[in-house]
């Protein structure tokens, strides 16, 4: 039986590696082939898929556990310099077994059933062992063929999935809606000169938009809110608002429990949706096309989720 291994991401986080890892996944269940990815390191050790994994990857996985840091976290930083060295020796001794998606335009690579098999190297495909580089593999054909598997594979391992729940029960006691907020801050009020950052008080204003045009009851409604900075409270003053505390595996997951995702134009939110069959509402600074998410009441392809690469 042929192997894939994910050897090598492309430097992102969470959301980012597991939009690429499920879309391999999905392949090698259409392949019926072995998959491993030891590129998934930070965050094995929350779900159950660690086990499938060499010995080398499961006693790395075990320096982060319930780690919290960004990528330019110290710490994160050398794991991840150390781990380089891996890739470097595949790229060098396993380059002629490599299927890679990397590209200067972001151009995504399509796998099978969405794309054909065809469309990939023969003489790749015909190795043992199949090692794919970078992080642009997607497969939408295969999310939805998948979805089941998928989800019942990528689910976080038992202890969280029953810290998610119990969060998500309290919610639902106390109130009938459940609207999660995610406001990527981290890096956004810099990164391409701020283009994708938005003010707090500003997704108050979408928020009342929002809950005008879908005759929110505000006094039965929560509004979950998830980011990876400070949250200016005063701006959500007179609204019913619980502050995440938790992971970004956590977090995520809790997310696609939510009635919808109102959230920064960010690869996470996008995946919460996906997760929980949920629409997403993508934040902007520019005026919200209420038109276009008009009756969508399930997942899709949002057009201003441009972080996606769909």
């Amino acid at each position: 039986m042929q192997k894939i291994i994910i050897f090598k991401h492309g430097g992102g986080e969470l959301a980012n590696q597991l939009w690429n890892y499920i879309s391999v996944y999905a392949w090698s269940l259409e392949e019926k082939a072995l998959l491993s990815n030891p590129s998934f390191y930070e965050y094995h050790s929350q779900f159950t898929l660690l086990h499938k994994e060499a010995w080398p990857v499961k006693i790395l996985a075990r320096f982060f556990g319930d780690y919290r840091g960004r990528k330019q976290n110290f710490w994160k930083k050398t794991w991840r310099n150390m781990y380089s060295i891996y890739t470097k020796l595949t790229e060098i001794f396993k380059g002629a077994a490599i299927i890679s998606s990397e590209n200067s335009t972001n151009q995504v690579t399509y796998l099978p059933p969405t794309s054909n098999r065809s469309e990939l190297k023969s003489s790749t495909l015909n190795s043992s062992k199949v090692y794919m580089s970078g992080w642009l593999f997607r497969n939408p054909v295969g999310l939805e063929k998948y979805r089941k598997e998928i989800l019942e594979n990528f689910a976080p391992k038992a202890v969280i999935v029953n810290r998610i729940d119990s969060l998500a029960a309290d919610l639902r006691k106390k109130y009938s809606k459940v609207i999660g907020i995610h406001i990527r801050q981290w890096d956004y009020k810099t990164w391409k000169g701020g283009k994708y950052w938005i003010e707090q008080k500003r997704i108050r204003e979408i928020i009342n938009q929002y809950a005008k045009l879908n005759n929110l009851s505000l006094a039965s409604t929560v509004f979950l809110i998830m980011s990876d900075g400070s949250i200016e409270t005063e701006c959500f003053k007179g609204l019913n608002i619980h502050i995440s505390k938790e992971n970004a595996v956590t977090d995520l997951f809790l997310l696609s429990k939510t009635d919808v995702v109102i959230g920064s134009d960010s690869s996470f939110g996008h995946l919460a949706s996906w997760l929980g069959n949920i629409p997403h509402i993508v934040l902007k600074n520019e005026d919200i096309d209420w038109e276009y998410y008009k009756d969508k009441k399930k997942y899709f392809q949002n057009k201003y989720c441009t972080m996606v690469h769909f």
